[in-house]
This record gives C-alpha cells, structure tokens and sequence, in this order.
C-alpha cells in the first residue's frame, strides 16, 4: 500500500494566508460550536445534492480510538510535520474521540485535484474548494454557503486542528475515490524557513501533495474504519480528530460526555434543518447520531409540539390565502412569504428537543430562511397573552430575492445584518426584517378572543386543531440509554401520531375527536395512556371526564378492528401497531392530546 506522507505550506514571497486567520474567519459565533459545526457541514451536503432530487443521508458518528483502530489512526497520521506543533503524537497516546460526519445521495468531493487546474465545462470545483482554497464562491445557484469561510469550525472543533476527508465523485466520466488529511495549525519556522501552519496528508507529487486514490483510499479508509459506500454510490465522509464537544449549557466549565452530545447535535440537526427533514421533499435529509454504535433517535419534526406551529406555517407558504407578502413596488415586488400558525404551548419538556432549543420556552418566534431551506435564526416576538397557546412563524426568501439576503449574512449564516448594505439589498433586508418584526408584535399583542358557541365552535376547535399533538412517553424510561461496555437498552422507542387529530361528527350527534397512533415493535409489554387536556379561560387542565363519562372514548384497532375501552390500551409484541384513539370534544374548549407510555404486565 502506498504510503501517507505529510506535506507543509512554506511561505510564499508574495504573501500567505495564516492558518489562524482560517480558523478564526467565523469570529466569536453566539451559537454553540457544535451547532455551527452540524448547520455548516449539513449546508455543504444540502448544496452537493445530486441533480434530480433523491433523499440525503447525514449521518454524525462519536466513537472513541482503541485497539486495532487507534493503532492504525497512528500509523496513518505519525510522525507529524516537524515543527508543527499540532500535538497529534499525544492525543493518539489518549485515545482519541473521532467524529466522523457523512453524507450520502450527494455529489462528493469532485474536480480537479489542484487549485491551480481549471475545471472542464460543467465541472465543479469542489474538492479544492473544500481542503484548498479559502474565499472560493461555490457557484451553486440558491446554495446555503457562500465563499466556504464557515469550514473553518471543522477544524476548531479538533483539538489538534486535524481532519481526514474521504469522498468518491464522479470525475470526467469514472467513479473516483479520494482520500486525504489536513490540518490548521499555527504559522511557525524551521531552520529559518517559514510555514503557514497549513498541512496535507496525502502521497507526494511533484513536491506537493495529492489524495489517496481509488484502490489505496479504499484499502486506507477500511483500515481506519471510516463509513462504507453503497456499490454505485457517491458521498463524503468528514473526520474530525480527538473533537472537543464543548461544555454543558449553564454549566461552569463540565465537559459534556459522548451522550450528551449526542443528544444535543439531534436536538440541534431537529431545530436547524426541519425544513430539509420533513416529508414531502423532491430531496430531504434523512438525519442520524450515533454514539458507539448506539442510535439517538430523531422524531418527526412535525409530530412535535414544539416544532409543528414552525411547519405547519412553512407548509403554508405554498397555500394561496394563507401567507402575507411585504409590500415592495420596486423589483423583487416580492422578497418573501410570511406565515403564522397558533398552537398549544408544551405541557411537559421534551428533554431531547430542549437540548439545543433557541428559543428558551413556548414559541412565539420566526424561523427565517432562504431558498435553501436551513435555518437562518428565530426572531423573538411578543408571546402571546394566553400562557397556554405559542405561536411559529416561518419567513423564506423568495428566489428573485435570494442573493440580497445572502449578502446580508456572517461566515456563519445565523443573521441577516444590514450593516454594510447598500441600495437593493438594504431596502429588500430590511423591509423583511421590520415586517416580520410588525407581524410578530400584532400577534403577541392580540387579547383573549370571546369564546364561541355552537357549529362555529366546531370550526374554530377544527382549525387549531393543528399543532396541539404530541406523543410523548413516561420520562424515566425515555431516558433510559445504553452504556460502552454496560447491559443497557438501547433507546427507548415512541408511540406516533400519525393522522389527525380531525373533528367528526359521533353517533350521538356529538362532536368526536380522533387520531391515528402508530405503536413500535416493542419487544416487551407496554401501556399505552391517551391523555387530554383542555384550554378553559387560559388554563391547561386535565380532561377527564365529561358529563360523568370517561373523556376517552377508547381505542380501535386498525388492522383486525378490536375495541377497548377507555384511556388505557395493554400492548404486548404480538399485538396490532396502529390504533385509532377516540375522545369526546369539549366544544367550548381547545383540546390537547398527549400519548404517554409505560412498562406494563402481560397484556390482555
């Protein structure tokens, strides 16, 4: 097998740029680091997608170096570049945490090999742009990323500034594999010779270096273990050596654990990228975290009730009469849609969605967003006067309008600043910005509405029936999580809505409520509670009854049509996984529906 070398940017004549000055184009973010980290690379794969849509895979994996792993994670990066400085020798001597970041369905790392090669017609020049050039355009029409400026925080998040990317493309009309290290160290001198701090990891060329190629990235990447690709498929895998998962929020200086962060980087793809996760998509991305080989699991965005106000109102957007416009008489007449959807504020905190939730309790924010679909921020407005209801708002760039917005924001994409704006791009930001911000305030400063009465009551309960669901399961064993090395479960699964709830008419003449649940094959007994609350003069109160009859009329199976009674449905693993909920309507009330779950006896 061919052997890796590393190879060092000495100084040019005519100047350089430090590889501090890389690393520190992102200034000091407000958002945590990993955060910046899963918005930038899941942007990089969002713009890679393959033409004609198909879903994307972006999957995050922590494991910690040992055995015949760590050994060959040695091999491949010692000795280091001298002079560096870049401590690679003693964070493999501590067993290092590797993350790795893949994405699949997405173009790969293609091009020329050097920066100095113009592309052929067509062709993109992504692979320098990613581990060469800085400040490069990507020239992908209504991207995410602008100049490349955020990759930058790939390396921060590495204690000895060191990655390893491995991709295969297509390049001029073949698949390609290529493998390759890098790192950004600090400028420093040898024998009196100045470096950049800049390195590459690859096979000597011509006294520079290029990627591992074809049969010795394959044989390179099986040894250190990196993520495997489908027989036809293109990608890239992304390793971030000895990564720093930060500090725990709120905490003074505590490390946070491989779970923690877990948890934190799926509560932070859920809170970042819904709108690229949810379905009906040409092209969505299908998300995963896993730590050593344990999965965290991501729900639906939209079966949250944190989330669902947010894409129920960007679903909207595409609904004639259901977004407002900002009025503009000059071109783009329009810059963006704006929507707004009500619904019922959390009950009890999802500890997986609170993780990395910017937003600090109920909703009463707009998501903005470009063409891309990624999240941009949440613009705080006023909450609304019941404590019970919260609101999401979702403002998206028209594409006539994209670029301005663009302009408009840091290495970071998590602001639109007009500062620095000029002529048409400062008149289209900051007429989005003080529409939203006027939408917002109306929103939060509406008083409590009169309650209604008869059928209109039943339209109106209909029409905020949007967002009021959640499934939600017992808190002690949803927390419940395997250990490395230990006889834990692996995550507890959830009951789902996945249909309704809908107002119907009952037997009786009644107004009914109903929704579709879908159970997971648990492989032990469960119990299984609806639980309805209401609204009534602003308070959330438990509903259980009505009328002296049980608020929940009961369960029925969907596949072999059994009835049982009441809030409570007894599932062992052989029984039916989707059942129909029924609950009597209060129609002088708004109603929430919570599924709850605990470990049960033999089911009968």
């Amino acid at each position: 097998m061919t052997g890796a070398q590393w190879w060092s940017q000495p100084v040019a004549p005519e100047g350089f740029t430090a590889s501090e000055g890389i690393r520190r184009q992102l200034g000091r973010p407000h958002l945590d680091p990993l955060t910046v980290l899963i918005r930038e690379t899941a942007q990089n794969s969002c713009d890679a997608a393959l033409p004609g849509g198909g879903d994307i895979d972006f999957a995050v994996r922590l494991k910690r170096l040992s055995g015949n792993g760590l050994l060959a994670w040695q091999e491949f990066l010692l000795p280091e570049p001298d002079g560096s400085d870049l401590g690679i020798a003693e964070t493999i001597a501590q067993g290092p945490l590797l993350m790795t970041i893949a994405d699949r369905g997405t173009t790969g790392l293609g091009g020329p090999l050097g920066a100095d090669e113009n592309p052929v017609a067509g062709e993109r020049p992504d692979f320098v742009n990613f581990i060469r050039n800085v400040g490069a355009n990507k020239a992908v029409d209504l991207s995410g990323g602008s100049y490349g400026f955020g990759k930058g925080i790939i390396y921060n998040v590495s204690r000895c500034h060191v990655i390893v990317a491995d991709t295969i493309c297509t390049f001029r009309g073949r698949r390609q594999r290529r493998l390759i290290g890098a790192a950004l160290g600090d400028a420093y001198a040898v024998n009196g010779r100045r470096f950049t701090g800049r390195h590459w990891l690859g096979v000597e060329d011509g006294g520079h270096t290029r990627p591992l190629l074809d049969r010795e990235a394959d044989e390179m990447a099986a040894r250190l273990g990196l993520s495997s690709f489908a027989d036809g498929a293109t990608g890239t895998t992304v390793a971030i050596v000895d990564v720093d998962l930060g500090r725990r929020p709120g905490a003074d200086d505590v490390a946070r654990e491989p779970d923690d962060a877990a948890e934190f980087i799926a509560s932070t793809m859920l809170w970042n990228l819904w709108p690229r996760m949810i379905s009906g998509r040409a092209s969505r991305l299908v998300c995963s975290v896993r730590r050593d080989g344990f999965a965290t699991e991501i729900p639906d965005p939209e079966q949250l009730i944190e989330l669902n106000p947010f894409v129920q109102a960007y679903r909207a957007l595409s609904e004639n009469g259901h977004y407002q416009v900002p009025p503009r008489r000059a071109q783009p007449a329009e810059v963006g849609r704006f929507a707004l959807i009500e619904g019922m504020a959390p009950v009890r905190v999802n500890p997986l969605v609170a993780a990395a939730s910017p937003l600090g309790g109920r909703s009463h924010h707009c998501a903005r967003m470009r063409q891309a679909d990624l999240i941009v921020d949440y613009v705080a407005g006023e909450a609304h006067p019941d404590e019970a209801i919260q609101y999401g708002a979702v403002f998206r760039a028209s594409e006539a309008a994209n670029a301005y917005f663009a302009e408009a924001e840091p290495p970071t994409h998590d602001d639109w600043v007009i500062d620095g704006l000029r002529r048409t791009a400062r008149g289209v930001v900051q007429l989005a910005t003080a529409f939203v911000r006027d939408r917002l305030r109306e929103k939060g400063g509406e008083t409590t509405r009169p309650t209604p009465t008869g059928e209109a009551t039943l339209g109106a309960l209909a029409s905020r029936l949007a967002g009021l669901v959640t499934a939600e399961g017992d808190a002690a064993e949803a927390s419940t999580r395997a250990r490395p090395g230990g006889r834990g479960s692996t995550p507890t699964l959830r009951p789902r809505i996945v249909e309704g709830p809908e107002l119907v008419d009952g037997d009786d003449g009644r107004p009914l409520i109903r929704a579709m649940v879908q159970l997971p094959d648990w492989s032990a007994c469960h119990i299984v509670t609806a639980e309805p609350a209401i609204v009534l003069d602003g308070g959330l109160e438990p509903l259980d009854e009505l009328e002296g009859r049980s608020a929940v009329i009961g369960w029925r199976s969907a596949t072999s049509g059994d009835v049982v009674s009441g809030p409570e449905l007894a599932v062992d693993p052989a029984a039916d996984r989707r059942w129909e909920v029924r609950l009597r309507a209060e129609p002088e009330a708004v109603v929430r529906l919570s599924i709850s779950f605990r470990s049960g006896g033999a089911a009968t």
